[in-house]
This record gives C-alpha cells, sequence and structure tokens, in this order.
C-alpha cells in the first residue's frame, strides 16, 4: 500500500500484513510524516548517524525497489556498526549478497550461506538462487541448488513442496519428487490447510506419471480438508479428463 502526498509524491508504504496496532501506528505515522524516507534522510543530514537511522533508510529503499540506493546505505550500515547479532546487520549482509547475486556474482549467496550457517534468510537464500536459475533455463544448476537445500531442510514441509512441485513442472526426477511430497505430507500433518497444498503438489506429480486414478484419488483428500477452494477441484476435473483421453486414445 503505496500513500502519497497532495502532488503525487511518495510518503510512505506498507508492505504485507501488519497487526492493528502496529498498522495504526505506522498510519500514524505516515499522516505526520514520523519514520518515512524524507524524514529519515532528513535526520541522516542533520549528523543522526545513528544504526536506526541508517537502517531505516535502506529499508525504505528496498521498501521501494530502489537497490541500488538500499545497498548503498546498508553497506554504510555494515562499515560502520559490527554486531553480528543485530537484526539490521543480518538483514543487511543478507541483502547485499542478494544483491551482488543479483547482478552477476554468482557466489554471493553460496558465499552469505557458508559464512552465516545460522541465519534465518538461509531458506530465502535458497529459494533466490533456484528461482534465478530457473528463470535462466540452467536447469543442472537449479538441480544443484535444490540438491544443497534438501540436505539443510530435509523435514522442512515447504522446501520438500518446493522441490516436488518444481520436479512435476519440468517432468524432472518424479520419482524422487513423489517421495518428497508424501514426506511433506507427513510431516504437515498438524496443518491441514498446508497439508492440503501439498497434497495437490502430490496428486499433479502423480497426473505427471500419468497414475490419473491416483491422482483424482489424492486431490479428493485435498478437497476433503478444503471443500471450498475451488483450485482443487479444478485440479480433479484436469485429472479426470486426461484420464478420458488416455482411454480414448488407446
Amino acid at each position: 500500500m503505496v500513500f502519497v502526498d497532495s502532488e503525487g509524491n511518495e510518503v510512505d508504504r506498507i508492505i504485507g500484513f501488519l497487526p492493528p496496532t502496529e498498522y495504526l501506528m505506522r498510519i500514524e505515522n505516515i499522516i505526520g510524516k514520523r519514520n518515512t524516507l524524507d524524514d529519515y534522510i532528513a535526520r541522516y543530514e542533520r549528523g543522526d548517524v545513528t544504526e536506526d537511522i541508517i537502517a531505516g533508510i535502506a529499508m525504505k529503499y528496498e521498501d521501494r525497489s530502489e537497490n541500488d540506493k538500499a545497498a548503498e546505505f546498508y553497506s554504510l550500515l555494515i562499515k560502520h556498526y559490527t554486531d553480528s547479532s543485530s537484526d539490521y546487520i543480518m538483514h543487511g549482509k543478507f541483502f547485499l549478497s542478494k544483491y551482488k547475486f543479483e547482478n552477476g556474482n554468482e557466489n554471493a549467496l553460496k558465499n552469505y550461506v557458508s559464512k552465516n550457517p545460522g541465519s534465518k534468510f538461509i531458506h530465502e537464500a535458497y529459494e533466490t538462487m533456484v528461482y534465478h536459475y530457473a528463470n535462466a533455463g540452467q536447469l543442472e544448476k537449479e538441480l544443484k541448488i535444490y540438491e544443497e537445500m534438501l540436505l539443510l531442510f530435509s523435514d522442512d514441509p515447504n522446501a520438500l513442496n518446493m522441490y516436488a512441485w518444481r520436479m512435476a513442472e519440468i517432468e524432472t526426477n518424479l520419482e524422487d519428487a513423489l517421495l518428497k511430497a508424501r514426506k511433506a505430507v507427513y510431516l504437515s500433518v498438524n496443518e491441514p490447510i498446508q497439508q492440503a497444498r501439498i497434497i495437490d503438489t502430490e496428486a499433479e506429480v502423480l497426473w505427471k506419471m500419468g497414475r490419473y486414478d491416483d491422482a483424482i484419488n489424492a486431490i479428493d483428500k485435498a478437497i476433503s480438508i478444503d471443500p471450498e477452494d475451488q483450485y482443487y477441484k479444478a485440479q480433479k476435473e484436469k485429472f479426470i479428463q486426461s484420464k478420458k483421453e488416455t482411454i480414448q486414445s488407446a
């Protein structure tokens, strides 16, 4: 959500969901033009070079996808503040690694992963790499990153599901994809909505394998968990149609 002034200039933006109290506080700050990019820059230019101000400027630029400027201020932040446990520093290091990777340094995120094994951004680092190689059509590199990711996140249902769905998309490693999807289904037993989504992945893999009856049975389980989801019903129709076409062409 982007907020502009009377002349159409951006004042601030809110990204993602915020709890009601925090959301109202942000709105009050935006109305008062407090803790906005312009406010942070004005304070910085008056000599306020605290960690909060520099990080605030960097994050505001990041929110606007002005990544060159964000990188400039994250670099400044890391240069002057060295507490590696700071959330600002951890975020800044990840942003800069991602920024370098997206600008041609293929080792940037791998180096980040190896140097920051406990980072909360490790999963996102791998996601960034696999999406990059997928979009670039570099299948061998993409599969290698998936292999490395799943060694670290072997019991993460989201990582397993992500891999299985992608393998179904490109019709590669389908037997392994099915095993990973079923493991993810088992691991998500206490999260029914998530589990339904993963069962859909299992069904998609089975469909790509030509196992139409198994795909239909699987998607029926997803429908039973979330009967209002029209996507699952459309998936079932797709599987049924494929089965009919196969029978007709036999």
